[in-house]
């Protein structure tokens, strides 16, 4: 009597799950899950075997940190079987860090032996190309990465050219793989940048690109390399030797791969930074002039004021003087008449008017003295002035911002140029490259060769009105010496066979 598949699992549910209550298991995790809710999911594993793991709210537990994959521990639970899936697992309850898994330690070791070669060094690192012709990707043909590569790049351009060079990226020979390809890759130059990697997956399943000879590769590649390994979680070791490390496949595509709406939007960028540097040029060279106009030798004549005004005050002090020396020498000249009786009069008078010439005669060559000394730095000034004539300054200064406007301009179209020119030249380059093109050839050459083989087939023959004489054998009779009177064969037509019976044998040699 036979049983149905859930009493089955039931059964073996009853006999399991009692014998192996409150175990320990050692052993080393690995595909490590922590869930929103709280819970782990991950294998136990050991060289030989592995069992899946459920810890149920093991947040709850104060471990002294969150494990993951290469951890060595041990378990406390129960084994229980889950019916939907029908297969056993460890129920663990309990966790105790044993230590470092031998993958882990492997990896941590090969990461200082390849730090102290320099190959993480950021010197080693090259550049991404902005515009590359051709992207080379490395990785499983069938794999959902390739995929995305390809849906990502059909999304941001129309046209790109792409060569996928196929490798296994896990299990035996998959590092040697992977090495080849990147050494290939160079030495015929056949891309611009390449994409190594592979999807997520456990610290086993990523092992190919924690190898040396795929680091060693990766290092000595001419070609910039951008390393897409994993979720973006997970690092290897090619991750760091690379140049470019992105945390998906599909995000090495958009590093590779510019939008055409970016590019054009960095040379409007590139415009209008340029505007901005001509106008802030000549805003400053405006700036100087408005300057040079406030300065006190380009206002005009005032700033002869002060000497003008100096002047006007001197004469007036001569004069002033003039005047009281008159007055004091007419008073003195009362006061001698009065005193002094006994003197001529006129020979008093005589002496006091020469007294009053001399003085009049010193003042008036003091005054001329002054008034030379005025005139000649009044003219050194002039010539000063002229020398820096503001409508001469004004007419250089305008030169020279007419020639900076035209430099400016010079530069600018120039600068648009080149860079319609490249974009010509690109738009030339893609359509030349552009799949519908090679697709539209392929059609028309397939066409000829199906119009080709439709000539050459033998139905085509017999329809024009002949047919292929066969014996009961089904051979080909090529020759009447192959047929005896009497006998029966069969007439293949295009569209049927005859039977036939031979009655009279007749050579075309016999007729001459």
């Amino acid at each position: 009597m036979s049983i149905s598949v859930t009493e089955l699992t039931h059964r073996i549910k009853r006999h399991l799950e009692p014998s192996f209550k409150g175990i320990t298991v050692q052993g080393e995790i690995s595909n490590f899950k922590a869930q929103s809710s709280g819970h782990y999911y991950f294998t136990l594993k050991d060289e030989g075997s592995q069992i899946s793991v459920s810890f149920f709210n093991a947040v709850r537990y104060k471990f002294p940190r969150i494990p993951k994959d290469g951890d060595k521990v041990i378990l406390l639970g129960d084994i229980t079987v889950y019916g939907p899936r029908g297969n056993y697992q460890l129920l663990a309850c309990g966790l105790k860090f044993v230590g470092v898994g031998d993958l882990l330690l492997r990896f941590h070791q090969l990461k200082i032996e390849i730090q102290e070669l320099g190959w993480f060094n950021k010197e080693a690192k090259k550049s991404l190309p902005e515009h590359p012709k051709t992207i080379g990707v490395i990785t499983s043909p069938t794999g959902a990465v390739i995929q995305d590569i390809i849906h990502v790049l059909s999304r941001r351009r129309r046209n790109f050219h792409l060569i996928l060079y196929p490798v296994k990226v896990q299990g035996e020979g998959a590092k040697e793989e992977i090495a080849q390809a990147i050494n290939e890759m160079n030495r015929y130059n056949l891309v611009d940048v390449m994409i190594v990697g592979r999807g997520g997956g456990s610290i086993e399943d990523l092992w190919a690109f924690n190898e040396k000879i795929v680091a060693e590769a990766i290092f000595h590649s001419k070609i910039p390399i951008i390393s897409a390994v994993g979720h973006e979680t997970d690092f290897t070791i090619a991750d760091f030797v690379a140049d470019v490390r992105a945390p998906t496949p599909s995000s090495a595509a958009e590093m590779v791969c510019p939008k055409s709406v970016d590019l054009l939007e960095r040379f409007l960028n590139l415009q209008k930074r340029l505007d901005q540097r001509m106008e802030g040029h000549l805003s400053q060279l405006q700036q100087g002039l408005d300057g040079a106009l406030k300065h006190p030798f380009v206002r005009g004549i005032r700033i002869l004021h002060p000497f003008i005004q100096q002047t006007d005050h001197m004469i007036d002090s001569l004069d002033f003087q003039l005047r009281s020396l008159f007055s004091n020498a007419k008073n003195r000249l009362e006061v001698l008449t009065l005193s002094i009786r006994g003197l001529e009069p006129k020979q008093i008078i005589k002496e006091q008017k020469n007294s009053l010439l001399q003085v009049e005669e010193n003042l008036k060559n003091t005054l001329f003295q002054h008034l030379a000394n005025q005139k000649k730095e009044l003219e050194i000034l002039t010539f000063r002035l002229e020398a820096l004539d503001p409508a001469k300054k004004l007419e250089e200064w305008k030169n020279s911002l007419l020639q900076v406007e035209e430099n400016l301009k010079n530069t600018f179209f120039q600068h648009l140029a080149n860079q319609k020119k490249e974009l010509e030249i690109l738009t030339f380059r893609l359509e030349a490259l552009d799949p519908a093109k090679k697709l539209e050839e392929w059609k028309h050459r397939f066409s000829r060769l199906i119009d080709h083989l439709k000539a050459l087939n033998p139905k085509q023959i017999l329809q024009r009105g002949f047919c292929i004489p066969q014996n009961k054998k089904g051979a080909i009779l090529c020759g009447v010496e192959q047929v005896q009177d009497g006998e029966e064969i069969d007439l293949l037509f295009y569209n049927g066979t005859i039977g036939a019976h031979v009655h009279g044998i007749r050579s075309s040699l016999q007729t001459t």
